[in-house]
């Protein structure tokens, strides 16, 4: 099994182990990830996601309630019902998908960070048509598998994209640390 890299949280508690995928634009990453959530939803474990962005983005509406708190000048806006909630805040501290899982995703069973290319965590780099060179060939380090139709890495275990069983049972071994995929 890979060493996963694990945090406390505040309340002493093993964070769920995380994985990355990542690769360039274009090359299947988010198209692969709904997959494994729906294998995995199947098998009963809760899978959270983070999209590491690069850019600037806005979740609010202008109009909605939400969008004037913050236009108002909160801090932090939430919207809750009995199902589900959902959060803007501003990330003043400049929190990394990993303190923010740690943070806020401590009940899953499986993390997935999509990008977030420069951590030390397990990875798995989705190539697609890219004129680019892959990035494991760019010297990001920490990559475990690869997933591509094209390309095979002499000494990482190798996917064909819709071999979501064979990647699921992967992550499942690897990551998770379960022979259940």
């Amino acid at each position: 099994m890979i060493k996963v890299f694990n945090v406390k949280s505040l309340n002493e508690t093993k964070m769920p182990p995380i994985l990355t995928i990542m690769g360039r634009t274009n090359s299947g990453k988010t198209t692969l990830i709904e997959r494994l959530i729906g294998h995995f939803n199947q098998r009963g474990y809760k899978i959270s996601i983070i999209k590491h962005m690069k850019h600037r983005f806005n979740i609010d509406h202008e109009g909605k309630d939400s969008f004037r708190y913050r236009e108002a000048g909160a801090f932090s806006s939430m919207i809750t019902n009995d199902e589900h909630f959902a959060l803007v805040s501003d990330n003043v501290n400049r929190l990394s998908p990993l303190a923010l899982a740690e943070r806020y995703l401590g009940d899953s069973d499986l993390i997935i960070i999509e990008g977030h290319k420069d951590v030390a965590l397990p990875k798995i780099e989705v190539i697609g048509d890219s004129e680019e060179p892959p990035l494991i060939e760019s010297g990001v380090s920490g990559i475990i598998a690869v997933v591509s139709d094209t390309y095979a890495h002499p000494s990482l275990p190798c996917f064909k994209r819709d071999d979501i069983e064979g990647i699921a049972g992967f992550i499942a071994r690897e990551i998770i640390g379960s022979g259940d995929s």
